[in-house]
């Protein structure tokens, strides 16, 4: 969609924008940790969606946006890991405030799983899309889904027996 877009296009687009931006710059937080960057990763996609959007079909059009936000995440983290490798000074990306919801020790847990647990957790309970969705924004099969899940849910339980113990026995030590 150029300059000389119909007004109809202009405005459909403005309003998937207003109904859905937050929720993709949510998405991309969950997936990459930090604001800027999650705000960074939301604008190329709908700047390349806006681009596109007279390619795109209108019932599709938040599957192809989260898909496309779950990709550019992938590869900022990529290169975010190749910069740590070969160049760790210039890996400090600036610091941005953590999204309120996400603040705590539940999310530093989510965060410690690995990169596709991680994606499926945050699609699923945070996005609440069902395992073919998700499947479907991953490019992956719905067993892989689920067996994502399964192991993301038995690490979580894991750590979270792990924390209640702690703070059991922490309880105990104070009396």
């Amino acid at each position: 969609m150029a300059g000389d877009a119909p007004e109809e296009a202009r405005v459909a687009f403005t309003g998937f924008f207003n109904d859905s931006g937050r929720r993709l710059v949510r998405l991309a937080y969950l997936l990459v940790g930090n604001l800027g960057d999650a705000e960074e990763v939301t604008q190329e996609v709908l700047e390349e969606l806006y681009r596109r959007w007279a390619d795109v079909r209108p019932d599709t059009v938040l599957a192809y946006a989260r898909r496309a936000v779950v990709n550019r995440s992938r590869s900022l983290l990529r290169r975010r890991a190749v910069a740590r490798r070969f160049a760790p000074r210039l890996a400090q990306p600036e610091q941005a405030g953590p999204a309120p919801i996400e603040d705590g020790w539940l999310w530093d847990l989510v965060r410690t799983l690995p990169r596709r647990q991680r994606e499926v957790v945050v699609l699923r309970y945070w996005c609440d899309l069902g395992e073919a969705d998700i499947a479907r924004v991953l490019s992956v099969s719905t067993g892989t889904v689920k067996s994502s899940a399964h192991r993301a849910h038995a690490r979580l339980a894991t750590a979270l027996a792990e924390h209640d113990s702690a703070v059991t026995e922490d309880q105990k030590g104070a009396r």
